[in-house]
């Protein structure tokens, strides 16, 4: 849930200053020529899921792993810990970041 929302939070401000901050472009070499392909909201849409569904596999592959080779099962509770919440702060400061720069695309407007 937290992955989710922190990812869509990225992509909506991602969106938002592609789309009406001047200057503004998608620094990630691997999505931009997509987002130039598809449309900035199209792109957006599908790599977001693609990224949520890849963390999650990974992760859930993960805790299953870590399960079959130990008695416990705490480890697993790690594992989902590490495979959400790393990648869940980076959407986070990602997001964050993506609002600084939408503050400095409207001061950079002037008085309204």
């Amino acid at each position: 849930m937290l992955l989710t929302a922190t990812k869509i939070a990225d992509a909506a401000t991602t969106g938002v200053g592609l789309a009406y901050v001047p200057g503004v472009y998608e620094a990630n070499t691997v999505v931009a020529p997509l987002f130039r392909q598809m449309g900035t909201a199209s792109g957006l849409l599908v790599t977001s899921f693609a990224v949520v569904v890849a963390i999650a596999l990974v992760t859930e592959v993960g805790a299953i792993f870590v399960c079959s080779r130990r008695a416990d099962a705490n480890l697993a509770s790690v594992v989902r810990l590490v495979g959400y919440g790393v990648p869940s702060a980076v959407f986070a400061a990602a997001s964050l970041h993506n609002v600084a720069v939408l503050l400095s695309g409207i001061e950079a407007l002037g008085p309204v």
